[in-house]
């Protein structure tokens, strides 16, 4: 059961980054949540829910600037009207109490705050990101079917050795017979369970923050497209390769994300310095370094196209408006309140040796 208690409830179009830098600079057990087509500010305190409530009713209004409104914790003995639990409001300067006092702590002691830490990355309703968990169920359905051996109808086709051309090529045989669907289903097929457990980590962590913020459709759309490009990008790279996995449309999510970052820099549903890892790994990657360890190598060029796919779409999303959708807030998250992200990683991992030399991302 949530204890999160609400506050008070804005219409979305509100710019709320004025309370998420309050929440944040005082370190309050608060959070802001898009639910039911409103922007919600929850508390995890019951003694600040009233305060709180006056406090953003007042600002709203325009009779007083979040700037310029202090945080004091009373001592029990500070005064009689402030005692430990409750909050004051002065004028000029605004006081409110964030958190509660130990109520164990011996006598005459100085106060011991009780601050709380949070995890990072929302909690989404499950209903809220179909796609991105149909995304992580075919994950583990294409490492099935490969095990099963019925991974044909999915994959691009090795090129043989000899002349390579876009008429003579396997793809072109492919597309002549009107398997189109060729230019997506290669990412449905993953090499091992690490492969897919990973690629799915990806998906859950930096996908459904994304889908849930601008909606199933938009986030639809940005797969369809990352997933031909890092798909053909890998191909045409090395057309000799037997390839699969959705790490290209994972490093899609990561330069939509990056993009959304520097153009939103409230947006705290992903932690940047997880992004900038991604990104790391990728140059890494790209070293060469990586396949001296991992048998059959790494789909770098599927990583860079998705990657720039994300970028190009992620660039062209918030020109046309979309990151007004990711504000500062999140669901399940206490905004500036301690705490960092579960460690994630979208890149690869190894595939299995074969007689065709194949290449996982």
């Amino acid at each position: 059961m949530s204890n999160w208690i609400t506050v008070c409830d804005f219409p979305l179009q509100q710019d709320l980054s004025a309370v998420a830098d309050f929440i944040r600079r005082h370190q309050l057990p608060l959070r802001i949540t898009e639910e039911n087509n409103h922007q919600r500010v929850a508390c995890l305190a019951p003694q600040l829910v009233d305060p709180m409530k006056q406090l953003l009713e007042r600002w709203q209004s325009g009779e007083l600037d979040l700037a310029q409104v202090k945080v004091h914790v009373y001592d029990e003995n500070e005064s009689e009207s402030a005692s430990a639990g409750q909050a004051q409001v002065d004028e000029p300067q605004n006081k409110i109490l964030p958190e509660s006092v130990d109520a164990n702590a011996k006598p005459g002691a100085e106060p011991r705050k009780k601050t709380a830490v949070y995890s990072v990355i929302p909690d989404w309703p499950l209903l809220q990101t179909p796609v991105s968990l149909l995304l992580i169920a075919l994950c583990f359905i294409g490492w099935f079917l490969l095990r099963q051996g019925w991974f044909e109808p999915l994959v691009i086709f090795p090129q043989q050795t000899g002349d390579f051309g876009p008429s003579v090529s396997s793809l072109s045989r492919h597309l002549a017979h009107g398997e189109y669907w060729r230019l997506w289903t290669p990412a449905i097929v993953h090499f091992s369970l690490p492969h897919a457990l990973f690629n799915s980590l990806g998906i859950w962590i930096v996908g459904r923050s994304l889908e849930a913020r601008a909606g199933s459709l938009w986030f639809a759309l940005l797969v369809l497209i990352s997933a031909p490009v890092a798909n053909l990008a890998q191909y045409f790279w090395a057309p000799q390769n037997l390839f699969g996995g959705m790490s290209g449309v994972v490093y899609a999510l990561i330069g939509v994300a990056f993009v959304i970052q520097r153009w939103q820099p409230q947006w705290r549903d992903l932690p940047s310095s997880l992004v900038w890892l991604a990104v790391v790994w990728l140059l890494v990657c790209m070293s060469g370094l990586v396949d001296y360890f991992i048998a059959g190598g790494i789909a770098n060029a599927a990583h860079l196209g998705g990657f720039a796919a994300g970028l190009i779409l992620g660039l062209f999303f918030c020109i046309a408006g979309g990151a007004r959708h990711y504000f500062g807030g999140g669901v399940g998250v206490g905004v500036g309140v301690g705490g960092g992200g579960e460690p994630g990683n979208s890149s690869s991992t190894d595939a299995p040796p074969s007689a065709n030399a194949r290449k996982r991302f």
